[in-house]
């Protein structure tokens, strides 16, 4: 009888779906992909332009005005500080 593992520790990591491995693939492992979208080179500006794409087709999925609504975060703790000045600063009068 072999025991099947439960991972309960989803807040330090997830797995990835495969889908989404394959669909970052190029950007994680490849040397024509990869590249800080943040950099001024070439290798850069792709993975910048492959950001905006992500950013432009997120939009669209989840109906939003402009593709500057949405906003990438590095991690949960970032996301929840930008959510909760968000709705502290949309209540101002």
């Amino acid at each position: 009888m072999s025991l099947k593992t439960v991972y309960f520790d989803h807040n330090a990591t997830t797995p990835v779906r495969p889908e989404v491995f394959e669909a970052m693939r190029p950007y994680l492992s490849d040397g024509e992909s990869y590249g800080n979208p943040s950099s001024l080179h070439a290798l850069g500006q792709k993975a910048r332009a492959a950001v905006e794409e992500a950013r432009e087709k997120t939009a669209a999925f989840l109906g939003a005005a402009d593709p500057s609504e949405v906003v990438w975060t590095s991690c949960g703790t970032e996301s929840d500080n930008l959510a909760v000045k968000g709705a502290a600063f949309a209540h101002r009068s």
